[in-house]
């Protein structure tokens, strides 16, 4: 406690009052700064006395000070200082007499949304003068924005801030920020993000001030980074109606998953908000003359109707003015019959051209243009248009038509299949074009595949695929009895191969595994990815925890389909997920015994002078798949076994 203490001394010196709060970074504390002449109040930061050998921790509080001296800005909290104090690094910031829009929060439930906008157009203020300099915040949340008495908002803490003109501290695919708050491109751990990410954030801090409530609630991290990724919004219209809808829609802009359906930048933001107060002001003065102006006709004190009122009126009641007819050779050339009659021939002529073009089948070369294997859906109509113009001329532009029509099919017939097998009381009963004999075998080889019997997969799809061999030698057809039976082969080779594949699977992913952990790379987990998961799940199922592991190929089967190898990795999922017991394990417990084996091996490696670089880089990897296959739990005493993994990967680094 440095309560009551003085750093420095004679015109530069710091007189400790009280602590403000503390963190795993260090212990903030209100002191009074003296410099020559000048005295002012700061919020001294001094970084906790155990982060003093971690060299990520150090570089990331440097990060924090080297940013904060770039920015002076009325809505930036501002640094006044930097220093040591007994080998102890701090920094001395502007201290804020105020309150956090989180206990605001907490206090008042809600904002008002006019209270929303005044705050969020100081807060982009903010943001654009810091992503003007290159540098993004990456953890806006509520807590970090500081409200004066007078109404100023200071943005805070870019302890984690990005700045794009030097290398980031995170390595490549890591993710790093609040989770409730982080953008899709932060859970994917995309290391290249941009203002855009900032502006996702905005938009949900923007939400919670308006709802009291988050727009993503979760149980673990990996959950609210897959609803980050995939989930829509709720509509704000029904949390709050008494919103205008245009803010509405600018939050829910900012929340597009896509970043570049996001706005452009932050000054954007700002400009669209002063419209959404400029659009309110501007109909409650309208309704103000609106009624003054109904005073006014009650006067009777308005003026005359002059003729074109009359026409006006005559207009809206109905009446037409009569004309007179002029004679055809004082008519205009428009108006004249025979050239009415000529312009419509042409005009006929000109649509059956028009026609003929339309209907006329376009060119080979441009129709195979059109068809890219890699979107059979989407390159389905030009791939069916193909064959039936060109399907007797046998050529790589015909195989490559060919080969998307099937692959349509295949996934058509794939989705069908699916979706009969969720409904109990279809299971059994096929459409009235499907063979019976084949349905069957496929609802019972996609149960198989579904209970992790892949062996038994293998021998149904098998009885599948042989049951029309002739039809399902076919690349493409058009007739309906032959397609019918055609796609029950097709589908099984497709299953046939999936199964095939997740052998050449799992052997490419151990193989990956070894050649990081060789070359001591991270392995940061990507939770929309089904490939990042299983990694996961398989190191998991290496240090023996059998119940993360199942959860893991849980969360793994639960992705939506929208990778190639999909179907591949779920076959694997079910498999594994199969064999690992549904057994309970004491987390905190196992973590503790792991990392005291790890703390143990340390003291062994530091007293054998013989030990080897192999041994110490044995112990590194696994002191690095204790905290990243286990620093997302919630729970604080796993949070504290996980720094005491970091800290043995610390010492193994050093020595």
């Amino acid at each position: 406690m440095l309560v009551g203490q003085t750093i420095g001394h004679g015109d530069f010196r710091f007189e400790i009052g009280r602590e403000l709060g503390s963190g795993a970074m260090g212990t903030v504390y209100r002191a009074t700064f003296f410099k020559k002449d000048e005295e002012m109040d700061v919020a001294l930061k001094v970084v906790a006395l155990g982060l003093l050998g971690n060299e990520s921790a150090m570089a990331r509080f440097d990060r924090e000070a080297n940013i904060l001296k770039q920015l002076r800005h009325k809505h930036i909290v501002r640094l006044y200082a930097t220093g040591t104090y007994r080998k102890t690094p701090f920094i001395a910031m502007e201290f804020i007499d105020g309150e956090a829009l989180d206990r605001a929060l907490a206090r008042r439930g809600k904002l008002s949304w006019e209270e929303v906008v005044a705050y969020a157009k100081q807060l982009c203020e903010a943001l654009q003068y810091a992503h003007e300099k290159g540098i993004i915040h990456r953890d806006l949340k509520p807590s970090n924005l500081m409200i004066t008495a007078d109404g100023t908002l200071k943005l805070t803490d870019f302890g984690i801030a990005k700045d794009t003109d030097v290398t980031a501290l995170t390595g490549a695919n890591s993710t790093i920020g609040t989770a409730a708050y982080m953008s899709p491109e932060q859970c994917k751990g995309d290391k290249n993000l941009t203002n855009k990410s900032d502006l996702y954030s905005l938009g949900i801090v923007l939400f919670e001030l308006l709802t009291g409530r988050k727009p993503f609630v979760a149980d673990s991290t990996v959950d609210m980074f897959l609803k980050h990724v995939n989930e829509p919004p709720p509509r704000l219209g029904k949390l709050v109606p008494e919103m205008p809808q245009k803010l509405e829609s600018l939050i829910l802009q900012l929340l597009e998953k896509d970043k570049e359906h996001r706005p452009i930048d932050a000054a954007w933001v700002s400009r669209m908000l002063t419209e959404v107060e400029a659009d309110i002001f501007e109909r409650k003065s309208a309704g103000l003359d609106a009624a003054n102006a109904r005073r006014i006709d009650r006067r009777g004190d308005a003026p005359a109707f002059d003729e074109a009122d009359r026409e006006a009126a005559r207009a809206l009641k109905g009446i037409k003015k009569k004309k007179k007819k002029k004679s055809a050779a004082l008519l205009p050339l428009a108006q004249r019959k025979w050239f009415q009659a000529t312009v419509l021939s042409l005009l006929l002529v000109g649509i059956a051209v028009g026609v003929y073009l339309a209907v006329r089948p376009p060119s080979a070369a441009k129709l195979a243009a059109r068809i890219d294997p890699d979107k059979p859906e989407a390159s389905l109509p030009a791939a069916e248009e193909y064959l039936k113009e060109y399907g007797d001329k046998e050529d790589a532009n015909r195989d490559k038509a060919a080969k998307v029509f099937r692959e349509a099919k295949v996934r058509e017939r794939e989705k069908q299949l699916h979706k009969r097998f969720g409904v109990a009381k279809w299971k059994d009963t096929p459409e009235e074009n499907d063979d019976p004999n084949a349905y069957s075998l496929a609802m019972s080889a996609i149960q198989a595949e579904k209970d992790g019997k892949l062996s038994i997969a293998q021998t149904l799809w098998n009885q599948v695929k042989n049951a029309f061999p002739d039809e399902s030698k076919l690349t493409f057809t058009f007739d309906s009895d032959k397609l019918n039976k055609a796609r029950w082969g097709w589908v099984a080779e497709k299953r046939l191969h999936d199964i095939d594949e997740v052998r050449k699977k799992e052997t490419e992913l151990d193989a990956f595994i070894k050649n990081n952990r060789n070359l001591e790379k991270p392995l940061p987990l990507d939770p929309t990815s089904v490939r990042s998961l299983a990694i996961r799940a398989l190191r998991l199922e290496e240090i023996r925890d059998p119940e993360k592991a199942a959860k893991t190929w849980d969360t793994l089967i639960a992705l939506p389909d929208k990778e190639p190898d999909h179907g591949v990795y779920v076959l694997m999922a079910a498999e594994h997920r199969v064999k690992l017991k549904d057994t309970t394990v004491r987390r905190p417990e196992f973590v503790d015994k792991l990392v005291r084996e790890k703390e143990a091996r340390l003291a062994e490696l530091q007293k054998n002078t013989a030990a080897n670089s192999q041994d110490w880089k044995m112990l590194r990897a696994d002191c690095r798949d204790l905290v990243e296959l286990y620093e997302d739990e919630s729970d604080k005493t796993l949070a504290e076994y996980v720094g005491r993994a970091k800290l043995v990967l610390t010492k193994a680094t050093k020595d």
